[in-house]
């Protein structure tokens, strides 16, 4: 844990960040989803008494006193040549506190990428096969830096044919303000989990988990109502000078659709406080998977989004034996479940 000094750097730190994210932030260790064999852990690395790289740990004790490090979307620097010094910092920190292996990927793009690609590949982490990543690592980011009209203009003909439909059928947007409407907000969640049984919301913090991320890292979370009935839902936080999507939830089938407003409207309430980018939380980096990704997979680009690639999750072993064993036993375990579940 950090005391009350080290917290403030630790939060100043991240906060000024250019790649900082929502994922290494205190509020959101605070906010996570909980699980009985989870805890969070923060480093911080110095060089006499600068800050050069921080992170969250998310750790997930294993068996024999082993445990997992995952840093989601990190280790933050400011300046990537500082990256290898901090990645060499926290392995060591890492191995003596008993960590088994460790996955992370900073969040960095554009010209960035290949400075943090090498040191990752020269501290020995190596990528995790696709069916193990956690995380996107493709993602589509619409621009808010232009009037307006500008932005609307991007979007293809149905994504602005499908925001006059709903403005024509009566839906309507609005902030979510009190604890009636945090109710309202997990409500829409509850029954949006419950009818879409292909979606994974287990990583997703409640309506008063993304309500705590908001209020710590800025953003906003809005309603949709079509004849004063809520009929949709959608988060984000800030990052940095730019926005990321946390939830997004319609469950009104009859005609137009509520996404389209809501996210349009959280276009809006971004730029409104100087955010440069809407970031759509991610794209398949190839063809959707399922029809149920088909179908977000058209939703996001109705909005034109400007495809952006970051580094996969990756993989660093600190303990040979143990991971071997441990990790092995696992997808033993794994492979176990899924034959008895055709059997």
């Amino acid at each position: 844990m950090l005391d009350a000094g080290d917290a403030a750097a630790f939060d100043a730190f991240m906060c000024a960040a250019p790649f900082g994210a929502y994922q290494q932030t205190r509020a959101w260790a605070a906010a996570a989803p909980r699980h009985a064999r989870r805890g969070w852990r923060f480093f911080i690395c110095r060089s006499g008494d600068e800050i050069i790289g921080a992170a969250v740990v998310r750790a997930t004790r294993l068996a024999m006193g082993a445990w997992l490090a995952t840093v989601q979307r990190g280790p933050v620097v400011h300046d990537p040549s500082k990256l290898p010094a901090v990645l060499a910092a926290l392995r060591d920190a890492l191995k003596r506190a008993g960590c088994c292996s460790v996955q992370l990927a900073p969040r960095v793009r554009g010209r960035q990428l290949p400075l943090i690609a090498e040191a990752m590949r020269a501290a020995g982490f190596v990528p995790l096969p696709a069916q193990q990543q956690s995380l996107h690592h493709a993602t589509g980011i619409v621009w808010l830096d232009k009037p307006e009209a500008e932005i609307l203009a991007g979007f293809k003909q149905r994504g602005r044919r499908a925001i006059r439909a709903a403005e024509k059928a009566g839906i309507t947007v609005r902030a979510v303000t009190g604890e009636a409407d945090l109710d309202t907000y997990q409500q829409l969640l509850d029954r949006f989990a419950a009818e879409r049984r292909d979606y994974d919301m287990a990583g997703q913090p409640d309506a008063g988990g993304q309500a705590q991320l908001v209020a710590s890292c800025g953003g906003a979370m809005l309603l949709a109502e079509r004849d004063g009935v809520p009929v949709g839902a959608h988060a984000f936080a800030r990052q940095g000078d730019e926005a990321i999507w946390l939830s997004l939830v319609t469950l009104d089938r009859d005609g137009a659709s509520p996404g389209y407003p809501l996210l349009w409207h959280g276009m809006g309430a971004a730029r409104a406080v100087g955010c440069v980018g809407y970031d759509l939380a991610g794209l398949p980096d190839g063809e959707p998977r399922d029809a149920g990704e088909a179908g977000r997979v058209q939703f996001k680009t109705a909005f034109a989004p400007h495809r952006r690639i970051m580094p996969p999750m990756q993989m660093l072993v600190l303990q040979p034996i143990q991971h071997t064993l441990l990790f092995g036993a696992r997808g033993a375990y794994r492979r176990l479940r899924r034959v008895s579940g055709r059997g």
